[in-house]
């Protein structure tokens, strides 16, 4: 097969296979790629900045998408730039999304299998560790994360979860109309929620929420009050419901010890109280 044909098959753009490799007892086929001529773009991994000027060059294998029963690996050419601010880096190349030594599109083949079987069975079917699965799993849903374009945020929950004695509380902020958690900030202080406020959300995405359902922890309405003051505030019921408990409890405890004699057994077998 000629290295024009490896290349379409190959199919990434801007880059050409000038050599390949088949070795048909270990089932493996490895190809070698540089850039195509004129294709001379280089950006710095670093800040993204267009650069001209090349330090280094030097080969790094990744492994792609199997093709029929060989496994298939890509030696590719790459560059390390003079970037004015980061100093030396190598260059951003879209096929490689990350350090690791995969293509950007077996990582997606990886994080799709992910989504519907567990990491064992994805570790089984590409031949990889379940710790290495997981890294690229969670490389997959960030870039996906960033990626997507996400609902507007009018109705929000804020809530806590307790992490122990140690670690403590942990603040959730959700999105109500769609059920996903959007943020999360260690503690339940009023600067723990701030934070959410001034760093996640700019102006106009914190003018268009209309409603936040809370706990009656007073921290979470002052934050609320600051930073959304056009926002309704709906206290969820079970904590209404534990304070209206809490309140009829001592009204009954008041009862019992005020009363004495034979109202005191009436009040005793009526409440429950000891």
């Amino acid at each position: 097969m000629s290295e024009n044909e490896w290349t379409k098959i190959l199919g990434w753009p801007g880059y050409r296979v000038y050599r390949s490799e088949i070795e048909e007892e270990a089932k493996r086929l490895r190809l070698w790629v540089r850039r195509k001529r004129g294709n001379r773009k280089l950006e710095c991994s670093g800040c993204g900045r267009r650069i001209s000027q090349v330090a280094e060059v030097y080969e790094r294998e990744v492994r792609d998408l199997p093709w029929s029963e060989y496994r298939t690996t890509v030696v590719i050419e790459l560059y390390r730039v003079r970037c004015p601010d980061c100093g030396i880096k190598a260059e951003k190349v879209p096929q490689l999304p990350s350090k690791a030594p995969f293509s950007k599109r077996f990582e997606e083949a990886v994080g799709l299998a992910c989504e519907s079987a567990s990491g064992r069975r994805v570790a089984r079917q590409f031949g990889l560790s379940s710790s290495t699965v997981r890294a690229i799993d969670l490389r997959y849903l960030k870039r996906w994360a960033e990626g997507r374009r996400k609902p507007a945020l009018r109705q929000m929950g804020v809530d806590e979860i307790y992490l122990g004695k140690q670690q403590k509380f942990l603040t959730v902020v959700s999105n109500l109309e769609t059920g996903e958690p959007l943020w999360f900030g260690r503690g339940r202080k009023k600067e723990t929620l701030d934070e959410f406020f001034e760093k996640q959300l700019s102006a106009f995405q914190r003018s268009a929420i209309r409603a936040a359902c809370v706990d009656m922890h007073e921290p979470y309405r002052l934050s609320l009050e600051q930073w959304v003051p056009q926002c309704r505030l709906i206290y969820d019921k079970f904590h209404v419901m534990q304070h209206a408990n809490e309140a009829v409890t001592e009204v009954r405890r008041a009862e019992f010890f005020r009363k004495g004699g034979a109202a005191r057994e009436l009040i005793r077998a009526s409440t429950g109280c000891c």
